[in-house]
């Protein structure tokens, strides 16, 4: 009987553990159709991915190329620059001061020599990007300001920035793939120094994927890395010593479990507020699990790295093009901005049957009855998101039609009939303003006029005192009378950076132009987040 029961339960074992493996071979595939299909409309030219699971990992491809004209394909041991994946190191080597009593991260960077104007600006204020504005009171994603941590570190340790990278992380944990750049005398006096970290320098420059961009026709053209490496960005590795490195993490390696806590721990500006991020790491939680992560992008390469230590998950994504992050707003701290991250929570997070998988090229209508269904209404601000993102993805590769299909389709799951425009004769306007844009209306009064002013566009500083888009008024000598940056605004629904003016103003007799500019962001069908109250984007002056 004992036997018998041995038996039984090897089987159970076995139809379990088959069940799961073929459970994971089917979202791994739904996975790499998405990953096909981001790859193809941002025309990623190469790209490696790699997703482990505890010890194990349990995705790994290449797709495309390393080397176009050599034909040279992409493999999970081919290197890519990670860009500002970096500044997690960067994180750690400050953490590690902390620990040895090197460093206080409140302590002013003017006794560093270093000087932005304020002197309250702290160690800390440039860790966690909070150092623009009164320093502490607002989150702005500043890679350049973080960068000026080289600066304080390498007087803290008393040695270069690179050093310690080698030193007290790529060593320790073995990332024999990885190396930071370095001008090619300070690469020969420290291999000569230190023969031991040869090896690491050349394994991570032989198998270093080609950088691309795109050219002003759309197409794939060779392209340079910047020639940089700091706190800021410019270390090499790939995905499997990446996948090391977020297991060294996990086992404390660098530094103690309480300060690796304290590094995943989301900010707070003075009033209290959380902000999307910690020491030198995005930290984001989204329906009660924790996502920890970090994107990278500049000429030649992008990246994406994320940790969800509950389920104890790591992915890791690499490409030689900025595409993987540019068109998407990750700096705002969301990661589910970016379609790959999107496809990662679909296929290796989410567990509620609610959340529909999505074909976009479906008929709206199709679309509109699976988005709208019982269960689905808690994840209508996923779906919404991926709207966006899928529009941005159509248009990097030109296509219109779809782009339109997909904002009509946000519109219709968002926007009522109801406009709160007035309902009086149009005086002006300037609407539909798409990016990279300054134009202009002309008008003239042939007496003193009350004008009702409404205008929507992109307020993009820490404090709201800074436009990206926004319109204004001019006389006939070019004097500006009226602009949209000096009044009240408020949020003009979408994305918060979304905001209105509403004003009642009057001008005397005389010509005049309205004027609106937009820069190469957010705006009207090019939206890289939540769009406005049915996308009206621009100034429109009416009569009162």
């Amino acid at each position: 009987m004992k036997k018998k029961r041995f038996y039984c339960s090897c089987i159970l074992l076995i139809f379990i553990v088959v069940s799961a493996t073929r459970a994971q071979s089917r979202q791994n595939q739904k996975f790499e159709i998405d990953l096909d299909h981001i790859r193809s409309l941002l025309k990623i030219p190469g790209m490696a991915v790699a997703i482990s699971k505890g010890d194990s990992i349990i995705y790994e491809k290449g797709l495309g190329y390393a080397d176009i004209q050599n034909n040279v394909k992409v493999s999970s041991s081919t290197t890519f620059r990670i860009a500002s994946v970096t500044k997690t190191f960067t994180s750690t080597i400050i953490m590690q001061l902390v620990e040895q009593g090197k460093l206080e991260l409140d302590t002013p960077i003017t006794e560093f020599g270093l000087d932005f104007g304020n002197p309250s600006i702290t160690v800390r204020h440039l860790l966690t990007h909070t150092s623009e504005g009164e320093p502490g009171t607002h989150f702005q994603y500043n890679g350049f300001r973080f960068g000026k941590l080289g600066v304080i570190i390498e007087k803290a340790a008393r040695k270069p920035f690179y050093q310690l990278i080698m030193e007290n992380i790529l060593q320790p944990a073995q990332l024999y793939n990885s190396a930071p750049g370095m001008p090619l005398f300070t690469y020969f006096a420290y291999v000569q120094a230190h023969k031991e970290m040869q090896p690491f320098f050349e394994k991570a420059f032989t198998n270093l994927a080609k950088p691309y961009e795109l050219n002003q026709q759309g197409e794939i053209a060779e392209t340079k890395y910047l020639d940089e490496f700091g706190a800021f960005g410019g270390l090499t590795s790939n995905v499997h010593d990446l996948l090391k490195y977020s297991a060294a993490i996990d086992q404390y390696k660098f530094i103690s479990q309480q300060t690796q806590k304290v590094i995943f721990t989301p900010n707070r500006t003075k009033n209290g507020h959380p902000t999307p991020y910690g020491l030198g790491w995005f930290v984001q939680n989204y329906k009660g699990i924790n996502f920890y992560w970090h994107y990278g992008q500049t000429q030649g390469e992008s990246a994406l790295f994320v940790k969800v230590p509950s389920r104890h998950l790591t992915l890791v994504a690499l490409t030689n093009i900025d595409k993987l992050s540019t068109p998407f707003p990750l700096g705002d701290g969301d990661l589910f901005t970016s379609p790959l991250g999107q496809a990662f929570y679909k296929y290796f997070i989410n567990q509620d049957k609610n959340l529909k998988n999505l074909d976009y090229r479906l008929p709206p209508k199709e679309l509109i009855k699976n988005i709208t269904q019982r269960g689905s209404s808690t994840f209508k601000e996923f779906y919404n998101k991926e709207i966006i993102t899928q529009a941005s993805l159509y248009a990097v590769s030109g296509q219109t039609t779809m782009v339109n299909k997909l904002y009509d389709l946000y519109a219709h799951l968002n926007f009522t009939n109801s406009s709160p425009l007035p309902q009086t004769p149009v005086m002006a306007e300037l609407k539909n303003v798409g990016i990279n844009k300054e134009e202009v209306a002309s008008f003239s009064l042939t007496k003193p006029t009350e004008i009702n002013v409404y205008g929507v566009g992109e307020n993009c500083s820490v404090d709201f005192t800074s436009w990206c888009d926004y319109g204004w008024i001019e006389d006939a000598n070019g004097k500006v009378v009226w602009q949209m940056p000096s009044q009240p605004a408020v949020r003009a629904g979408g994305a918060i950076k979304n905001q209105r003016v509403v004003a009642i103003i009057t001008l005397p007799a005389g010509a005049y132009k309205l004027k609106y500019k937009s820069d190469s962001g957010h705006g009207y069908n090019n939206w890289d987040s939540a769009p406005p109250d049915n996308f009206f984007w621009g100034i429109t002056l009416f009569k009162k």
